[in-house]
């Protein structure tokens, strides 16, 4: 299991992970397979199992407050994993203020849940965006959109009184998110545990 130490400073953690990325079979110089990584993986107190299916990459480099990347890209299609530490400026320290922090998120169509059994107090959420990009220096202008399926589970640290951590996965297509897709985000999210030990 890779394990990363959650309190260090993140210079800690990125040199971390781009020593892992050297030893466990480096694609490109700041990605590293996902097939080259453990089953399960350990930052501080939270763990999770690597992302499923084909594809996948662990970005080895980051932008605070982002802890862990993971990204997967083909022809027209991009899907990320994304663990962000994030510190609200309200409080939220129970079930019904994670849930109602949670509501406040922007994505349209939202879902918001409990989500119990992750060692933490924990909801998931379920929202969907959209963005329309218009190619306006080109012979024939043209906008394109993209739709974005996003399904993630916010917890409460507790370890770290204040801290929520946040793991996002998104599907980004024309189409939005695929079933395979959703499957592989569902079995990543349900795999998160936190656990000091």
């Amino acid at each position: 299991m890779l394990k990363i130490d959650f309190c260090c400073s993140l210079r800690r953690v990125l040199a971390v992970l781009f020593a892992a990325g050297f030893a466990a079979a480096c694609t490109h110089v700041f990605q590293t397979s996902g097939d080259a990584l453990p089953d399960r993986m350990r930052v501080g107190e939270f763990s999770f199992d690597r992302p499923q299916g084909d594809g996948w990459y662990l970005e080895n480099t980051s932008d605070p407050p982002i802890i862990i990347q993971f990204t997967k890209r083909g022809r027209r299609f991009e899907s990320q994993i994304l663990v962000i530490g994030f510190r609200p400026d309200g409080r939220v320290t129970t079930l019904d203020e994670l849930m109602d922090w949670t509501e406040s998120l922007p994505d349209a169509d939202k879902v918001v849940a409990p989500a119990p059994g992750h060692g933490a107090i924990c909801v998931r959420h379920h929202g969907r965006s959209t963005l329309t990009v218009h190619y306006a220096n080109t012979p024939k202008p043209l906008a394109d959109v993209m739709i974005t399926d996003e399904d993630s589970l916010e917890c409460i640290d507790p370890f770290h009184p204040g801290l929520i951590v946040r793991f996002i996965t998104t599907q980004r297509s024309t189409e939005g998110g695929t079933p395979e897709g959703t499957a592989e985000a569902y079995a990543f999210l349900k795999s998160i545990q936190f656990d000091s030990k």
